[in-house]
């Protein structure tokens, strides 16, 4: 959770200057926990995952120009052009070396917290992650909204980001801190569920006295919980992000769905926070913008569409090999034919973007290790017959969520998306499944 929180409120990780400190929190936690140690062969979704991260290493290695020209045709005409000089000799995949590096870092980081987190959580702690989660939430979701109105624009009231619109909380996107929202709010619902089915199935055999239901209904972390989610929704909703409203609307669609699979516990408390949060962004946003930024919807569409055909063609140029992780802005310096007012600097589509930096290189392990994913989430909602059930169904929501969202966004790009990603994959997918006791 310290992991995740500096990563967060370090600018959200999207500068290099502010990636040492949690780099050396991660190394830390993993020469701890030492995942590499785990008992038995690794499943295959890591193997696929590390492979993953292989082929964008790859995109680093120097080929010779016969190579090079052969398999990635749109490489040297692009370094040409940005070097305005002739470049002979070997040539490595990737178009910008250092953006790939920071491109392998980020996904190697996102990893590491995976694989280390699957090992943690089949020890216990899941609940404690679940807490740290709804803690950062509440505490981020409360200064980007008081940033937002009274920040002028600057990151902590001090920082200018440049050009671009203006942050929301340390997010310089503010689709990026919807992604954060996306992940984190049905996780925390989960938990929610997760900690009133303990009581559910506590219930005594006689009535309890008026005196235990007013105690059992003021229950502090009810309580809180509930705040956390109202206020991250609101946040959510001030930042006027289209595609992570969508994308929550799809968390929460599947997160009904997985409910409706097992016994309901009460909810009174999450409808609570839900319907307290409508009411609130409605007084805090009014529905005036939210109906004109949805109404502006099409035009954002055609403006999307224009960046989707110049992906496309990188798409077409670079579909072997891919045009290296992280490079997408660079070959935009040369690609870039639609005309706009800001250069191009994300495909707007994470599946594009993939496609377009990766190729096949990297484009079958991703599909693979998707796909992999999908199975083990389907096969430990499957086998989990715990309270804790409805704990990974808020994370696989989340998830879920962001997909959705990654239709017109590319959040996970983003450090600390990347990062809560992982710790939301890992609460998915690990192998413990401990029923929920009384301090849940």
């Amino acid at each position: 959770m310290v992991l995740l929180a500096c990563t967060t409120f370090l600018f959200a990780g999207v500068y290099p200057s502010s990636l040492p400190i949690p780099a050396l929190i991660l190394a830390a936690l993993v020469a701890v926990n030492r995942p590499w140690r785990a008992a038995g062969p690794p499943p295959p979704l890591h193997l696929w995952l590390k492979a993953i991260i292989i082929a964008m290493a790859v995109q680093l290695v120097p080929l010779p120009p016969g190579l090079v020209d052969r398999i990635s045709p749109a490489a040297r005409p692009i370094w040409q052009s940005l070097s305005l000089t002739p470049v002979d000799g070997a040539l490595p995949l990737s178009v910008k070396l250092a953006s790939t590096l920071l491109a392998i870092g980020i996904a190697g980081a996102a990893l590491l917290v995976f694989v280390t987190g699957t090992r943690i959580f089949s020890r216990g702690g899941v609940r404690l992650v679940a807490r740290g989660v709804a803690t950062i939430g509440l505490l981020l979701a409360a200064q980007s909204l008081a940033q937002e109105r009274t920040g002028h624009g600057l990151i902590y009231w001090r920082w200018d980001p440049g050009e671009g619109p203006p942050p929301f909380g340390p997010f310089l996107n503010r689709n990026h801190f919807a992604t954060w929202m996306v992940i984190a709010i049905p996780l925390c619902l989960g938990y929610l569920l997760a900690h009133a089915s303990v009581h559910h199935h506590r219930e005594p055999a006689a009535p309890p006295a008026w005196q235990q239901r007013l105690a059992g209904a003021v229950d502090g972390r009810s309580l809180w919980l509930a705040a956390a989610i109202c206020l991250m929704l609101v946040a959510l909703v001030a930042s006027l992000s289209r595609s992570g409203m969508v994308g929550l609307a799809g968390a929460l669609l599947l997160g009904a769905t997985l409910r409706a699979r097992r016994a309901r516990p009460t909810s009174a408390w999450a409808l609570a926070a839900i319907g307290i949060a409508v009411v609130a962004a409605a007084l805090r946003v009014g529905t005036a913008p939210l109906l004109e930024r949805f109404g502006a919807a099409g035009a954002a569409t055609a403006y999307r569409m224009n960046i989707w055909r110049a992906t496309a063609r990188i798409v077409r140029d670079f579909w072997l090999t891919g045009s290296g992780a992280g490079t997408i802005d660079t070959v935009m310096l040369v690609n870039q034919r639609a005309p706009s007012l800001f250069r191009i600097n994300a495909a707007h589509n994470h599946y594009l973007q993939v496609a377009a930096e990766g190729g096949i290189l990297i484009g079958i392990p991703v599909a693979v290790a998707l796909a992999l994913f999908v199975r083990a989430s389907r096969d430990a909602l499957a086998r989990d017959d715990s309270g804790m059930y409805f704990l990974r169904a808020g994370a696989v929501s989340g998830l879920f969520g962001v997909a959705v969202q990654s239709l017109w966004e590319t959040g996970l790009t983003n450090p600390a998306n990347a990062v809560l990603a992982a710790i939301a994959a890992a609460i998915v997918v690990h192998r413990s499944s401990p029923r929920l006791g009384p301090g849940a």
